[in-house]
């Protein structure tokens, strides 16, 4: 039996680190770097929480610059990209439609209860409203005195349902609340024909994405990229198939720690990233929080549902990447009203010293993401 080649965990690391594509630079950038980006990196998270900054904005902009506002509405709403339930709620690039039409099949994350058999007639009379009057944001159907069919709970419980089950798609958004449009409107035809492929293929397509899009992962990164449901062993004959195939490689590494799985290109002598960033909680990067223990040597914690006395850190806690290592964490605010980026508290990481550095290094992160933000000042 042929053994796997071996690689340094720092290699490992780094190979981890350059796939984001992080750039520590203030630069303008176009809806095709946004399309592209989230293309790269095969689905971006979305969270609603805006103390700082929305996830997805600050994980774009972290990898190509300032964008306009209103770019993820006019993408979705051309679609260029498509929104749907992926490592949670996610930007996905629009070629990856038939990959998710098993799912939406199946029903999505069903969250939305039993809406369908409580309310079976308001389906029809929710899509015949965005029919005749087009796109609508979900407060459309909020009742408001309206009374009859538009009560808030149920209708919103149907508009997710149909979302789920993909015959309404998200078409951009108000604020951050959805604008729904019929997928037949929104969705490429060619996508909307497209046969709906085997699990099979669509296991081994997003098991290759996930590797490639993180550039390297050990199989329950890999499933934990997408939250298959069903453990690593869903994932497990995927991952084989692909590296016998040559679609991917894998590798021992010299911690001992389980194997990694890498696209066949990878470089294993790149040098260190130099990109110096502030990170969203919910950043790709972060997803797999052992093998982010494991190769960053960084225990990531989201504080934001703990009670105050509880958090350790913060409640809205930016990691700062600086090069291929966490410096530290950044608890930080945005007073929009006033203008400034504020930074509650910063906490160095075990083994990182102070440094002059490492203080320009953190000012040029803060002074670049309250730029990004629309934030004149930055206070510490």
């Amino acid at each position: 039996m042929t053994r796997e080649p071996t690689a340094s965990a720092v290699a490992v690391r780094r190979l981890a680190v350059a796939a984001q594509g992080y750039t520590g630079r203030y630069r303008r950038a176009s809806a095709a770097d946004v399309e592209t980006a989230i293309r790269r990196l095969s689905c971006v998270q979305l969270d609603s929480i805006s103390a700082v900054e929305r996830s997805h904005r600050i994980a774009l902009t972290s990898r190509v610059g300032d964008y306009p506002r209103d770019t993820v509405t006019r993408l979705l709403a051309a679609g260029r990209i498509f929104e749907f339930w992926a490592h949670e709620a996610c930007l996905l690039p629009i070629e990856a439609w038939p990959h998710f039409r098993r799912a939406m099949a199946n029903g999505g994350r069903g969250w939305y209860g039993n809406v369908g058999k409580t309310y079976p007639h308001l389906a029809d009379e929710i899509v015949a409203e965005i029919t005749e009057r087009g796109p609508l944001g979900s407060r459309h159907f909020e009742g408001a005195g309206r009374g009859g069919m538009w009560n808030w709970k149920p209708a919103k419980a149907m508009l997710e349902r149909l979302w789920n089950h993909g015959d309404l798609v998200v078409a951009g958004r108000q604020g951050f609340q959805r604008v729904y449009d019929l997928a037949e409107r929104v969705i490429p035809r060619a996508l909307l024909d497209a046969p709906v492929p085997s699990e099979h293929e669509t296991l081994l397509e997003l098991t290759e994405q996930a590797v490639r899009a993180r550039g390297v992962l050990t199989a329950a990164g890999a499933r934990e990229h997408w939250r298959l449901r069903g453990g690593v062993a869903r994932v497990r004959p995927a991952l084989d198939e692909l590296v016998a195939t040559g679609r991917l490689r894998r590798l021992r590494v010299d911690d001992g720690g389980a194997d990694v799985f890498v696209p066949p290109e990878a470089e294993l002598d790149r040098p260190a990233p130099t990109a110096a960033v502030l990170l969203t909680p919910f950043d790709n990067l972060l997803w797999d929080r052992p093998f982010t223990g494991r190769i960053l040597g960084f225990d990531h914690l989201i504080e934001v549902y703990k009670p105050p006395p509880q958090r350790r850190y913060g409640y809205y806690v930016l990691p700062f990447l600086r090069g291929d290592r966490v410096a530290g964490r950044a608890d930080l605010k945005s007073e929009r009203k006033e203008g400034r980026l504020v930074v509650r508290a910063f906490h160095r990481e075990d083994g990182v010293r102070a440094s002059g550095a490492l203080d320009d290094a953190l000012d040029r992160a803060l002074a670049r993401l309250a730029r990004l933000i629309g934030l004149e000042e930055v206070r510490r």
